[in-house]
């Protein structure tokens, strides 16, 4: 995937077009920092998203099941379709997402690349907490 494919697949997520709330930024900057973790494969990464080990242990074992396979992601990137916040308060928001995975591609140690199948736009409810670090993922809900 070329540089200038990947600079517009990351502005259109962290910009989130079909956004309600500005507070959807938020997790468009988020998205940024797990997209990294995953091409990086570096699972410290993750404490800069979630707000604990329990809330990231989903990505961490995916990130495993791709090392220990041989694979690394290349170009991972969210693209959310929608955001509202449902509920607010200081030191919590609950946001309705519809989001996909955008063009992603698994690099295997040999350096063959593969693309992953299109992703189809799923309806989440993300909790992000504030926390001294910033805001952080809480919970993510299928539906």
């Amino acid at each position: 995937m070329s540089a200038l494919t990947r600079l517009l697949w990351l502005l259109a997520a962290s910009l989130g077009g079909a956004d309600h709330d500005p507070e959807c930024l938020l997790l468009g900057g988020l998205d940024v920092v797990r997209a990294r973790a995953f091409v990086e494969d570096d699972a410290s990464r993750l404490r800069d998203v979630y707000v604990d080990e329990r809330a990231a242990r989903a990505d961490v074992g995916v990130l495993r099941s791709y090392r220990d396979r041989g694979l690394r992601l290349d170009g991972m990137l969210m693209v959310r379709e929608a955001c509202r916040v449902f509920a607010r308060s200081p030191q919590r928001l609950t946001l309705e997402v519809v989001d996909r995975l955008g063009p992603t591609a698994v690099v295997s140690r040999s350096g063959e690349t593969q693309a992953l199948p299109h992703d189809r736009p799923t309806r989440r409810t993300v909790v992000l907490e504030r926390s001294v670090e910033g805001w952080r993922v809480a919970s993510v809900r299928e539906g």
